[in-house]
């Protein structure tokens, strides 16, 4: 008795093709619902006196020239760098390299 299995898949180049579209379309679906998840929470847990710092989250959504979706997340306030330094008891240092860890948007080195 043999344990040997054979496959033949015609077409393997245009089927791996497919495949990593369709994991790229996906990938790219969820992308622009983690930036605007990151973007919520990120304005959540930003320390807030006067607000201006917690309203200042933006992001953009786009496609570059591939057709990937990218995105950026920014907060134009000048004092948000010295609150994610731990300025503020409101919240931890690094604030929000926690938020884009913890949804995936960047891994902790």
């Amino acid at each position: 008795m043999s344990n040997i299995v054979t496959t033949r898949v015609l077409n393997f180049d245009k089927e791996l093709q497919r495949i990593e579209n369709e994991i790229k379309e996906i990938a790219a679906q969820d992308s622009h619902q983690m930036i605007d998840k990151a973007t919520q929470e990120l304005r959540i847990v930003t320390p807030i006196d006067t607000g201006e710092a917690r309203s200042g989250w933006v992001n953009t959504k786009q496609r570059d020239l591939l057709g990937n979706k990218v995105g950026t997340i920014s907060n134009p306030v000048d004092h948000i760098a010295a609150l994610n330094d731990g300025h503020s008891k409101q919240a931890p240092r690094f604030f929000i390299e926690q938020v884009l860890s913890k949804i995936g948007i960047i891994t902790p080195e």
